[in-house]
């Protein structure tokens, strides 16, 4: 039943992610484009947690790796915030959507 359970929360995370991509690419309006980065951004650093936070005491390294995905939405934060423009911005999603994914992939492996 367990097992059944983190199924529909893995599923549930996976359907967020997939819809906050989409969305933080296709909406046109600057307001909801940044405000679903930000909701991405963070959404990036609750799946690094929960991924290093599945993992036991002793492995280390893995946690760092899921440490290091989630830094990547830190770094992305801090890019649209401190260099701003519309490249920096556009680099600022791409690195929020590898966190998310690569964060989502560390999950599911």
């Amino acid at each position: 039943m367990a097992l059944g359970l983190l199924l529909v929360l893995f599923m549930v995370m996976s359907v967020i992610s997939v819809i906050g991509t989409v969305l933080m690419f296709l909406l046109k309006e600057n307001k909801w484009q940044k405000a679903v980065f930000y909701f991405m951004s963070v959404w990036g650093m609750v799946v690094a947690w929960m991924a290093a936070d599945s993992y036991p005491t002793n492995f280390i390294r893995n946690q760092l790796i899921a440490w290091a995905f989630g830094a990547l939405a830190v770094i992305a934060i801090f890019v649209q915030i401190c260099v701003g423009g519309r490249k920096a911005f556009l680099a600022a999603r791409f690195l929020t959507v590898a966190s998310v994914f690569l964060g989502m992939t560390i999950l599911f492996f």
